[in-house]
């Protein structure tokens, strides 16, 4: 059997994911998605103020479960959005 570089051995599912969740939450870093700005009631709030170097750090420093919240959040948060709504801030993990 061929061994695998442990490289390759460290990609994988849960690292893809995590992965994606950071570049989501970075994205998200920047401004609501729907409108652009920065709505005090959303978690990233104090956040978006920092320069991306800072953001990226804060980012990398989050728990799997914690980047999920953000995507999930913002994925809930923007459905309300989009159907005329107001969202229901819901606390964090």
């Amino acid at each position: 059997m061929a061994t695998i570089p442990q490289e390759t051995a460290k990609i994988g599912p849960a690292r893809d994911r995590r992965v994606w969740l950071e570049r989501r939450a970075f994205e998200l870093s920047r401004a609501c998605p729907v409108d652009q700005v920065n709505p005090v009631d959303c978690p990233l709030f104090g956040v978006r103020g920092l320069p991306a170097r800072d953001r990226r750090t804060w980012i990398n420093r989050l728990s799997d479960d914690e980047l999920a919240y953000l995507a999930t959040y913002h994925g809930c948060c923007y459905a309300v959005k989009m159907a005329g709504g107001a969202p229901e801030r819901v606390p964090g993990p």
